[in-house]
């Protein structure tokens, strides 16, 4: 048994296809294969024939033989997918592949072949992978990237492409280079986006480190422009629903820049070789604490307030038109076998509302609506701490924004219907809202730990002016619904970044600023399907039909009578015809 990505494996070895006289036969961790598991591992590749269709016919061909290949170490993975790997040395090259399928229970197919080449100071990767789900839409992506070392130089190219299951496709083609010349390592990429219908984003970054004794100074630069467009598909099991859907979002960012500069020095050796582990008596007893705290073995403190006062000038009981002011926030603070834990919070808050909803019901259904604006402005601060034999560890965020905002929502469904003994009904939702939104915020953490030894401090600080527009409309019918949504957005950001002290065996500081500018607009459409309300109506027609006894159950007697009811038709049937030809 081993771990690999997370994932536990049983795995099959047969003998390395290595060349190398080094390489001992690998073990047999797994007996012979029983008849169905050889047949799932062999199938597993079998239904990924629509995932294949848009590579090449030698990537098909090598994950062919791959998944034939008697020579491959095969493993069941802990989710139900299946590995199959090997490895051969030739000269100089060591040439490696590892094919992954799998297969859900509704028929989601997903793929990934990779191989890797070596030679030398050069190294050739390709990742194949595709994923086809249960209504035969595919998505497919192929990267290819190869890099070599010369000297004090390396340099590493790439392309990406991917294709939507509308055949829309997006390519990506990236280079970077590194050069290192004594205790100085400058590296400069860029990078390039572009699609099927005319979008294209791009990427450039430097950056410096320099080495100095045991100090290392780096400086980097990333800048950022364009567009993009990326569409998404999926489908999830959740709750007894089953939902198929599509997001569609287009980003335009004339301009987005980082700075960022950090400055590392060695002072001892990393805390993964000094012999600091979770395994030390007081970090046993912290362990043991942390389960009795949550048995029960400490003493909490609570309190809550919400101080906002309202001044509403509408006489109309489903209507509010007036202000809210004031002040909300809760503390808490706990002692126990855990350590000492504290929070804090509060928030103020003054704006003005307008607000009203309605409902009416008639011989046909019912429908209603909410709609409200509102201008506001709010503060708050809040933070975390906790105290224990390990040390501290602290977090907290203060922040202000002021915002104007407009929405509405409606809804009108009919009156339930018995269709096959279970309520149905047809009914229309939507939603709208439009806002703008400036805010600042500040927040940062402190942790100073014993083990590993740890003293640092970090924290970030921004400021955003952004607007946006959403709708949202949902239609059902019984157990299907239809779900669309979309928004449109523009807005610009500014945030710095910092961070200084003591952490896995360094001393770091550093800090960085960006800004961007952007606009984006987005929509998604859903399909729900109820999946646990359609098996109840399938459920009540089954014994319905099947019930030949009238007993409202299904049984085996009931069975027994559909059976003979079945061969009385057909032993009628067959005298209908022997009468109607004369025989």
């Amino acid at each position: 048994m081993r771990i690999d990505n997370g994932n536990t494996r049983t795995t099959r070895t047969s003998r390395s296809t290595s060349t190398s006289p080094s390489s001992p036969p690998a073990p047999r961790t797994e007996s012979r294969p029983t008849q169905a598991t050889a047949r799932r591992q062999r199938d597993s590749f079998e239904s990924q024939e629509r995932n294949t269709e848009r590579f090449s016919s030698g990537a098909r061909n090598d994950m062919r033989r791959l998944a034939r290949s008697p020579r491959a170490t095969i493993a069941t993975n802990r989710d139900g997918s299946v590995t199959r790997s090997q490895s051969s040395t030739n000269g100089q090259t060591t040439r490696t592949q590892e094919l992954t399928t799998s297969q859900s229970r509704f028929g989601d197919t997903r793929l990934k072949f990779t191989t890797n080449s070596t030679t030398g100071g050069r190294e050739t990767t390709n990742t194949y992978s595709a994923r086809t789900d249960m209504f035969g839409r595919t998505q497919s992506s192929h990267q290819r990237e190869s890099s070599f070392e010369r000297g004090d130089v390396r340099q590493t190219r790439s392309r990406t492409t991917t294709v939507d299951s509308r055949g829309n496709q997006r390519d990506t083609r990236a280079e970077s280079r590194q050069v290192t010349q004594g205790e100085r390592t400058e590296t400069t990429s860029h990078s390039t986006t572009t699609d099927s219908r005319g979008n294209r984003a791009w990427t450039q970054g430097t950056s410096t480190a320099t080495t100095s004794g045991n100090t290392t100074t780096t400086r980097s630069t990333t800048r950022s422009g364009g567009t993009e467009r990326t569409v998404q598909d999926n489908n999830s099991f959740t709750g007894g629903t089953f939902s198929l859907g599509r997001t569609l979002e287009h980003k335009n960012t004339p301009f987005n820049t980082e700075r960022n500069v950090t400055r590392e020095r060695q002072i001892r050796p990393s805390t993964a070789d000094d012999g600091f582990t979770q395994n030390d008596r007081l970090s046993k007893v912290q362990q043991g604490g942390d389960l009795l705290a949550q048995a029960g073995a400490k003493k909490e403190w609570k309190n809550e307030f919400n101080n906002v006062t309202e001044n509403n000038t509408s006489t109309d009981p489903n209507s509010f038109v007036g202000s809210r002011v004031g002040t909300s926030g809760s503390e808490s603070f706990s002692v126990g076998t855990d350590g000492l834990n504290a929070s804090y919070k509060r928030e103020a808050k003054a704006g003005v509302y307008a607000e009203t909803k309605g409902e009416t019901k008639g011989k046909y259904g019912e429908a209603s609506y909410t709609a409200g604006a509102k201008a506001e402005a709010k503060a708050g601060v809040d933070g975390n701490a906790k105290l224990n034999l390990n040390g501290l560890e602290a977090t907290g965020r203060v922040g202000a924004s002021a915002s104007v905002e407009a929405s509405a929502s409606g809804k009108a469904a009919t009156k339930s219907v018995k269709v096959a003994g279970v309520d149905v009904n047809a009914s229309v939702e939507g939603k709208v809202r439009a806002s703008a939104e400036v805010s600042a915020e500040a927040q940062g953490t402190v942790k100073v730990t014993r083990n590993p030894p740890t003293a640092i401090a970090e924290g970030s600080a921004g400021a955003s002016a952004v607007a946006k527009a959403e709708a949202e409309i949902k239609a059902s019918a019984g157990p299907f619904s239809v779900k669309v949504d979309a928004y449109a957005s523009a807005g610009a950001e500014a945030k710095a970044t910092g961070v200084i002290g003591y952490e896995d065996g360094k001393l770091k500081i550093g800090g960085g600023l960006g800004a961007a500018v952007g606009l984006g607009a987005g929509a998604s459409g859903t399909v729900e399907v109820d999946v646990k309300q359609l098996g109840n109506m399938a459920k009540n027609t089954a014994v319905k039909v099947a019930d030949a006894n009238g007993d409202g159950k299904l049984g085996l007697d009931d069975a027994k009578t559909v059976v003979d009811g079945a061969k009385n038709a057909v032993n009628d049937a067959k005298d209908k015809v022997a009468d109607f030809f004369g025989f």
